[in-house]
């Protein structure tokens, strides 16, 4: 039998060099990836916290009103879900110009399904489900996550979002964001934030 002549060899060898390396590559990814996941701290409950349990998770159905001082921006992934252009617009105008707070009604379907609803001005905004589970006494939704590789601007979004529940019937909700990218490929951006125990106030009857 013929022996491999040397163009086969180093064939063979760069093959393996670039698997090697591409090797190397995916492994930086994925460790990246797993950094790069948003994670809420676990905390112990406050004193004047109720531990949420899937007996009693019904306790935090009611209408909140947003607490629009201390927390994110409005462009920011927050109660579950985003607002879109059209609806942030319209919040942005009423709670800002015209000092009008938006309001989220939380109503629990399942241990792991709260329906929520968001209006301003007795004006219907949007409803959606929360999807999660309970955890560490807190509702805490599944992690969101996406990439946006474009030409303009490539960005990685992971965030997590969780409600627990507080003796006065207000809702605390805890939110944090792990966000960067580049525009143009030259300019880095870091968007990255977190917002912790932010209390809501319950305005309707226990």
């Amino acid at each position: 039998m013929n022996k491999p002549g040397p163009m086969f060899k180093a064939f063979f060898t760069k093959n393996k060099r670039d698997t090697s390396f591409l090797k190397h590559v995916a492994c930086w990814c994925m460790l990246l990836f797993i950094c790069s996941c948003a994670t809420l701290e676990k905390t112990a409950l406050a004193p004047n916290q109720i531990e949420l349990t899937a007996e009693n998770l019904y306790l935090i159905n009611g209408t909140y009103e947003n607490n629009s001082s201390e927390g994110p921006p409005y462009l920011d992934y927050f109660w579950g879900s985003y607002l879109r252009a059209k609806e942030f617009k319209i919040v942005s105008k009423q709670v800002n110009k015209e000092n009008k707070p938006y309001l989220v009604s939380l109503n629990v379907l399942n241990k792991k399904k709260i329906r929520a609803s968001v209006t301003i001005n007795d004006s219907l905004l949007k409803t959606y489900t929360i999807r999660g589970k309970i955890k560490n006494g807190y509702f805490e939704q599944h992690r969101k996550m996406y990439i946006l590789p474009a030409l303009l601007i490539n960005e990685y979004h992971s965030s997590k979002f969780r409600i627990g529940l507080l003796k006065d019937h207000k809702v605390l909700t805890d939110f944090k964001k792990i966000e960067f990218g580049t525009v143009y490929f030259f300019s880095p951006f870091n968007n990255s934030a977190a917002y912790y125990s932010l209390p809501h106030l319950r305005i309707t009857p226990e």
